[in-house]
């Protein structure tokens, strides 16, 4: 081979192939986001009402929920009642989370 330039050749194929293959990173992404967007439902389900809409859930990593919020007092009041916090997301069958991180992030959209 030398001299000569060797290209893999990319076969196309369709979004639904890739989509319902297991293990796929697009299947695997969409499942992530989803899972994300279901805790982040219960979290601001369980939020008082003048909290959850400024709080959304950014990741669930290594056991640890981390959330973001644009307001440092809201962040204070959410690293209080973590404790609290997380009971209750396990009484909603959260129960993968042991630990909880606040992020003030001020560009977070409303």
């Amino acid at each position: 081979m030398s001299g000569t330039h060797w290209k893999a050749k990319r076969l196309a194929r369709p979004v639904s192939e890739l989509m319902d293959k297991p293990g796929s990173g697009l299947a695997g992404l969409l499942q992530r986001a989803e899972a994300l967007a279901k805790v982040d439902a219960v979290v601001r389900d369980l939020l008082p009402g003048n909290l959850a809409p400024h709080v959304r859930v950014a990741n669930v990593r290594d056991g640890k929920l981390i959330l973001c919020t644009p307001v440092a007092a809201i962040a204070t009041r959410l690293r209080m009642e973590a404790p609290q916090l997380l009971a209750r997301l396990r009484s909603h069958g959260v129960a993968d989370i042991g630990s909880l991180e606040v992020l003030i992030t001020p560009d977070l959209p409303a």
